[in-house]
């Protein structure tokens, strides 16, 4: 059994599932790893989702269960082993940024605040590519990978038949920010323009006149998931990407949303005040 990199809603989908067959039948984790021959650490990664299961692995597990293999739930469980096999277009870029890219490309809402830049799913491939001048990666190749990355996550808020619900809300000053220059700042407004008018993008701006907030020092998103998968929080600062998971953190991180949302335009007022910028200069 290979280490899954990185682990997605769906891997811990799946071990969540095997846990709770290991706990109905009554056995530990050190039990279940005694009559699989493996080790007790294991069992805890497979049922965390950190390993790509093959489906001879569940299978194995699933007849130390005692359930047939050929009925329900097993025909489900072994289901899903097969589709942990096949890779996601994200794991070649590595690091914390694929899995962030994995956890993305299988919620079902973002809710996404950004202070200075415009957010990644809304950026055009110029403003993009400016982004990752000026960022951690300075030869052209790695450049490029990350903007090719950043255009093909975007394609998650078109997939059919349920795209990716975004809620973003920007600063002003991220709309002001002029990276790249005028000509590339006015092409992203443009931008913005043309996906507010998808029903599943809502664009929020943060005006300067709202004042002081509860994330008046850093950006974050929220990612919400199908089934019994819990939200996950993300932010990613100078020091590093952090990922959220408690319940107290999740709680502080819908506050400090809610507290945004609140403050900023209404969606039909930021669009009106990005055609200002366009037409007037940002």
């Amino acid at each position: 059994m290979s280490r899954f990199l990185p682990a997605t809603p769906r891997s811990r989908r799946l071990g969540r599932e095997l846990r709770k067959l290991r706990e109905a039948k009554g056995l530990t984790g050190d039990e279940t790893a005694k009559i699989i021959r493996c080790s007790t650490s294991r069992i805890s990664r497979i049922e965390s989702g950190e390993i790509r299961l093959r489906v001879g692995d569940v299978m194995e597990l699933l007849v130390a269960y005692g359930l047939r293999i050929d009925e329900e739930p097993a025909t489900a469980l072994l289901e899903q082993a097969r589709d942990l096999r096949e890779d996601g277009w994200w794991q070649r870029i590595g690091g914390k940024y694929a899995t962030y890219i994995a956890y993305e490309n299988e919620a079902v809402e973002l809710k996404n605040f950004e202070p200075m830049l415009v957010p990644g799913l809304l950026q055009t491939e110029r403003y993009a590519r400016e982004v990752n001048i000026i960022g951690r990666e300075t030869d052209q190749e790695s450049i490029e990978q990350r903007v090719s990355a950043r255009m093909t996550r975007q394609e998650a808020l078109h997939r059919q038949p349920n795209p990716l619900r975004l809620h973003a809300i920007l600063s002003e000053a991220s709309l002001r920010n002029e990276v790249g220059g005028p000509e590339v700042l006015r092409e992203q407004l443009e931008h913005l323009v043309t996906v507010s008018r998808l029903p599943n993008i809502t664009i929020q701006v943060l005006r300067f006149e709202a004042g002081a907030h509860l994330a008046i020092t850093s950006g974050f998103a929220l990612l919400t998931f199908e089934q019994d998968e819990p939200p996950l929080g993300y932010v990613e600062t100078l020091a590093g990407e952090l990922f959220l998971e408690s319940s107290r953190d999740l709680a502080r991180v819908t506050a400090a949303y809610d507290n945004l949302r609140m403050l900023a335009r209404s969606p039909a007022e930021s669009l009106k005040f990005i055609k200002e910028l366009i037409k007037h200069g940002a």
